[in-house]
């Protein structure tokens, strides 16, 4: 019986305090608020379909980009379905470029891994993933994984056009995604090599051995490179016992890939580098830039992060939580503000998205439209 009370009264204390941040925290939009904003993308996106499949017209990385676009488009809720015309036509669009290693990608825009993997997932959405497909996709991307044990790469895989030491968290990222989507259970030992892969590029020093690792939470491009400040040569001769050790800055799209990637390879919630990347974005909590950014280039990356941040949240169940000041905050109302604030409308009909820090392809607004239109779901999934 004592241990019954206890348990309804901790129970208690719990809903009071949700009940008073659910009181504090900014009011949500409601879920037809977010309906008409993935209403007006999706229109857009739409709009944007060639005679080719493609779902952008003669730009570059036009395969990647449609593999997005059929990605979110396909993405439930209000998701379009295989049998549309558009979503037909962009599936044979990308499989036009199946090439016989298994990967699915154009040999001369060198992006194997990224389009292999991309493809994987609006294959996988549109409901046209094939078992041979998925297959071949299989046996390419852990082809390209960096598996050399003396490396502090290792676990990583990159764009996929040159060759080991190039590896990234992003791209990691997308093809332990494809990886999962294609059947490979995270405890395979190329994941657990990916997983290893993660821990060093987090700022982490419990489980982080390089020398540029500190103990923030957050996470950075590769083991020897942040696109927010930093970078670390691994054979680089060591300097004068007085020389400071590198350090690297820790950003948000990164750490939000990052906390995505350990969940899809079944960390749990609780877990000590979860919760320390959790850390990190809580205290780097905003929305009017990547944070982490140095000031110049602090836009850059801003939709992906968008979409990263969304996706991570949505995982974790997450409603408002409270930040070190006290202050109590709920990202879908916050996510969907900073959304909502900057959309376009298109001559062609809806609504789309555009970052004028035109890097990354995020000056392509159909790439930038489809994290949007993710990212709303997201939201939207939610509510």
């Amino acid at each position: 019986m004592r241990t019954k009370l206890l348990l309804l009264t901790a129970t208690c204390t719990v809903l009071a305090s949700q009940a008073g941040w659910a009181a504090d925290a900014p009011a949500l939009p409601t879920k037809a608020e977010v309906e008409f904003l993935i209403a007006e993308g999706q229109t857009f996106l739409a709009a944007q379909a060639q005679p080719s499949g493609a779902f952008v017209p003669g730009a570059k990385f036009v395969l990647g980009i449609t593999e997005l676009t059929v990605d979110a488009l396909t993405h439930q809720p209000l998701g379009f379905t295989g049998q549309d015309p558009r979503i037909k036509a962009a599936v044979q669009f990308i499989l036009k470029y199946k090439q016989a290693d298994g990967g699915i990608y154009a040999p001369e825009e060198g992006l194997g891994n990224y389009c292999t993997s991309l493809g994987v997932l609006a294959l996988k959405g549109a409901g046209a993933a094939d078992p041979a497909t998925l297959e071949g996709a299989q046996k390419y991307l852990l082809g390209l994984q960096n598996m050399d044990p003396k490396s502090p790469a290792y676990g990583g895989i990159g764009y996929g056009s040159k060759g080991a030491g190039h590896e990234d968290l992003s791209n990691t990222s997308y093809a332990i995604q494809a990886l999962r989507a294609s059947g490979l259970p995270s405890d395979q030992a190329n994941l657990k090599a990916a997983l290893s892969f993660l821990e060093r590029c987090q700022n982490l020093s419990g489980t982080n051995k390089l020398p540029w690792a500190g103990n923030d939470g957050g996470a950075v491009y590769a083991p020897d490179e942040s696109k927010a400040g930093g970078s670390w040569e691994p054979n680089k001769p060591a300097g004068a016992a007085t020389e400071e050790p590198a350090r690297m800055t820790s950003y948000g799209s990164m750490t939000y890939s990052l906390i995505s990637s350990y969940l899809a390879l079944d960390l749990k919630p609780d877990d000590q580098r979860i919760q320390a990347a959790l850390g990190w974005a809580k205290a780097n909590y905003q929305f009017d830039v990547n944070p982490g950014m140095v000031k110049a280039k602090e836009r850059q990356g801003l939709y992906y992060y968008y979409g990263t941040l969304a996706k991570t949240y949505d995982l974790l169940d997450m409603g408002p939580f409270a930040l070190a000041d006290g202050k109590v905050v709920d990202w879908r109302a916050d996510l969907f503000t900073a959304i909502k604030s900057r959309a376009k409308s298109a001559p062609t009909g809806g609504s789309y998205w555009l970052n004028d820090a035109d890097r990354w392809a995020e000056g392509i607004p159909t790439l930038v439209t489809a994290y949007t239109v993710k990212a709303l779901k997201r939201i939207h999934a939610s509510l």
